[in-house]
């Protein structure tokens, strides 16, 4: 009897030792969640609206007096160059649109840009799409200021900015 007496207080010593302390470990997530949480709230992601070039079978839903143009960016390292097409338009009417602005030590002059695109929707105010096409080698930053370029004209009338829609509809394609 005196040996089981000693094999039940084994067992007995191994379960009161199996019992383990949970509350460092709860203390830790209890710490660790809401410091996730606060640093999950500093990360931000933005999304530029574009949408993507779909081939239609000439088929237009608006009327045929309404005449308005695409705008094609096609960008290069050193230039940009505007050019315009359109269903309804000849040739020599559009490539009175034509402009190529050339880049300067301090980049692209987008207010150039910006004052022929004004004029374009000016002169066709059905206009809504530009389709920019840049080149391979062309830094984001660049792409994403003549996106915001051509989407919107801001303005400063009596010290408050304003926004005048452009070209709503921008399509991002690849050159050829």
């Amino acid at each position: 009897m005196n040996s089981g007496g000693k094999i039940f207080s084994r067992f007995q010593a191994a379960r009161e030792v199996a019992d383990v302390n949970l509350i460092p470990v709860m203390n830790l997530f209890v710490t660790l969640i809401p410091f996730l949480l606060l640093a999950a709230a500093f990360y931000h992601v933005s999304v530029i609206p574009t949408s993507l070039p779909s081939q239609t079978d000439g088929v237009s839903d608006t009327a045929s007096d309404d005449v308005s143009v695409t705008v094609n960016l096609l960008v290069e390292k050193e230039k940009i160059r505007l050019t315009a097409s359109s269903a309804t338009l000849d040739e020599e009417t559009l490539s009175e649109l034509t402009l190529e602005i050339f880049k300067k030590k301090d980049g692209f002059d987008y207010d150039l840009l910006t004052s022929a695109l004004v004029e374009i929707k000016r002169r066709y105010s059905k206009s809504d799409t530009v389709i920019v096409l840049p080149a391979d080698d062309i830094p984001y930053k660049d792409i994403v200021q003549i996106l915001d370029t051509s989407r919107e004209r801001r303005t400063k009338v009596k010290n408050k900015e304003k926004s005048e829609p452009l070209f709503p509809v921008v399509v991002l394609s690849k050159k050829v």
